[in-house]
């Protein structure tokens, strides 16, 4: 490696632990990692720069064997010759690690595509039983636990109805509650033969964006109302029910109102 080509790829270096520090300190990395992995990141981004810094300081070049003769055929035998024969250089390497490095990091959206939340599934109880804690038993526990909007009805997570659909001590403490739920507002896809429902859901992320799943509600409106757009940010309110598919008990919202809502600093359901 020569004197150039050490400190192209020192600049390298600098160049990949600068995006990792950067996504430390942007609120990006809220979108694909849990808080707890945030300063692997961090740590991971200054080690890079520092080494990135030390080989452009300190470049070392190899030496040749002075045993060999570079003015040999490459049919001859050189046993003791170590200069590289082939490679297609250090301009094309370097291209095709920073092009797609620095693409996605201006094209990247944060977000998942409406074709890739149509391929997550919807969390299953054994999924939300690792992020989310039991909700509570008793109607007293709710009063005293979860706020209430304007209108008396309580603003619950919408993982709760999710966990606890099908168990027969606690579903019934819901069943006919008053209740709001934020998230995104989009399609429903299963047990919608008429087409008239929607839902509304969000992520959970437990470890990274990879492992990411879906939790949603479906909505059924008792009566037309006027609804945001597909993807936007939205309070559901109205009261809850459940009803059964197949083997399975699900969540359901009888729709009172539909309305934008802000969305918050980071939509993702994190690891309690």
């Amino acid at each position: 490696m020569s004197n150039i080509e050490a400190r192209l790829f020192g600049l390298l270096a600098i160049i990949w632990g600068t995006v990792l520090v950067y996504f430390y300190h942007s609120f990006r990395i809220k979108k694909y990692l849990a808080p707890d992995f945030h300063h692997l990141v961090l740590m991971g981004g200054i080690g890079t720069i520092v080494l990135g810094i030390y080989h452009l300081w300190y470049p070392k070049e190899k030496k040749q064997n002075p045993s060999c003769d570079h003015d040999h055929d490459h049919d001859d035998d050189c046993t003791d010759c170590h200069h590289e024969h082939d490679g297609h250089g250090p301009v094309i390497t370097y291209t095709l690690t920073l092009l797609p490095l620095l693409g996605a990091l201006y094209l990247t959206q944060d977000k998942l595509s409406d074709y890739g939340i149509a391929r997550k599934s919807s969390a299953t109880k054994d999924t939300l039983a690792k992020i989310a804690p039991p909700p509570p038993f008793t109607l007293e526990d709710l009063e005293k636990r979860v706020p209430k909007n304007a209108n008396g009805e309580f603003q619950l997570s919408i993982v709760t109805p999710t966990y606890i659909a099908g168990d027969r001590e606690v579903e019934p403490i819901f069943e006919g509650l008053p209740v709001e739920f934020e998230g995104r507002l989009g399609e429903l896809q299963k047990n919608n033969e008429d087409g008239a429902r929607k839902r509304i859901y969000r992520s959970i992320i437990s470890c990274c964006a990879a492992d990411m799943t879906i939790v949603d509600i479906p909505l059924a409106f008792e009566e037309e109302t006027l609804t945001p757009a597909m993807g936007e940010w939205v309070k559901a309110c109205g009261i809850l029910t459940f009803e059964t598919h197949g083997s399975d008990r699900f969540p359901l919202l009888k729709v009172r109102q539909v309305e934008p809502a802000e969305e918050p600093y980071s939509e993702f359901l994190l690891r309690q």
